[in-house]
């Protein structure tokens, strides 16, 4: 479901590395979804997915910050508050007791959420430090 392509590359390889690796885990997510059994329950799993989700996720928003505000980036709080909403919005799913009862639904709801995500975050929002950074020869 989650293929990278190189429209996605803000030509700085950790970062794009780091996009890869969540790229992967949303992967993990989607190919539990299309495995999943109604008849057992896998709250466990659903939560370690989620769980390695946030705690990378949380990793890499740190690791991308400390780049823009190394650098000098002005945009760096606009960017920050999109980043506290999607680990706002993962811990919520992450937490939600919802996710006993309703397996399958949270997880639905959590893989549409990231779709959104790489669309209209790195798609739009981290290519706007892309052209910023790599004028700094960050790479």
């Amino acid at each position: 479901m989650f293929f990278w392509k190189d429209y996605y590359s803000v030509n700085i390889i950790n970062i794009d590395n780091q996009h890869k690796e969540l790229f992967r885990i949303a992967n993990k997510l989607s190919n539990f979804i299309k495995e999943y059994d109604i008849t057992t329950d896998q709250y466990d799993d659903i939560k370690q997915i989620l769980n390695e989700l946030t705690d990378y996720t949380i990793y890499h928003f740190q690791f991308e910050e400390n780049l823009m505000l190394t650098n000098g980036y002005e945009d760096i709080s606009i960017h920050k508050v999109q980043h506290e909403t999607f680990i706002n919005k993962i811990k919520m799913l992450e937490f939600n007791e919802d996710i006993y009862i309703n397996q399958k639904r949270s997880m639905l709801e959590a893989l549409s959420f990231l779709l959104d995500w790489v669309s209209n975050h790195i798609l739009i929002t981290d290519m706007k430090y892309k052209a910023f950074l790599n004028g700094k020869g960050v790479i």
